[in-house]
């Protein structure tokens, strides 16, 4: 009977190995897993800014854009708006204004086309006012869903026009879609008179799922 038990046990060891040996097999398997990870983009472009004296008379307003406007017999002002690429990426993204022979409540309404071209949705964070590449004011869209402007175009102290921001401000655009976007300006009484106004108006883009954390400062 000794002899075989001892005969019996080399057999169970053997089992036991190879059993942890088949065990430690398998935990030592390498599983590869390949893939590619493509990233978005975040794009856009303005187009087809039109205004409302482009083809006719000029436009008399109030102070007070809920006031309206009333179209006049003479043609003497006149508005011209100009697509600007800032970033030189091939897109338009800021607008350049021009006021030519304007004078106290000329008024007129810009009108354009914001549109969404990376696949990342984005929506409208802030616009910018600029002259002479300075900055003069920033409305942001969380905060300022109707926001009226003052700028002073010619540096002498005195507020010219007034910006009143329209519709669509930070709305959320996917990829080929657009929002039509306004804004008014009227002259203002201190205007100078017989001279050519320019400012420019940037506007930024951001990723839909950051705007509600970009509060301004």
């Amino acid at each position: 009977m000794k002899n075989k038990k001892i005969t019996a046990l080399p057999l169970i060891v053997i089992a036991a190995l190879a059993t942890i040996g088949f065990a430690y097999a398998l935990l030592s398997q390498t599983l590869t897993i390949q893939g590619t990870v493509t990233t978005g983009e975040l794009d856009w472009e303005i187009h087809s800014p039109t205004w409302n004296d482009e083809y006719g008379n000029d436009y008399n307003a109030s102070y007070y854009p809920e006031l309206g406007s009333t179209r006049l017999t003479k043609d003497i002002g006149s508005t011209n708006v100009t697509l600007l690429d800032s970033d030189g990426d091939g897109d338009y993204d800021s607008l350049l204004v021009n006021l030519t022979n304007v004078y106290p409540w000329y008024y007129t309404h810009v009108a354009f086309k914001a549109h969404c071209t990376g696949n990342i949705p984005i929506k409208i964070w802030k616009v910018v006012f600029k002259v002479n590449d300075q900055v003069k004011a920033t409305i942001y869209s969380i905060t300022d869903t109707q926001a009226t402007v003052l700028l002073d175009l010619n540096n002498d102290g005195k507020n010219d026009v007034q910006i009143w921001w329209g519709d669509n401000f930070g709305v959320q655009l996917h990829k080929c879609q657009s929002a039509d976007m306004s804004f008014d300006i009227t002259v203002l009484q201190e205007c100078p008179k017989g001279t050519t106004l320019t400012f420019t108006i940037e506007l930024m883009a951001i990723q839909w799922n950051e705007y509600e954390n970009n509060v301004p400062p």
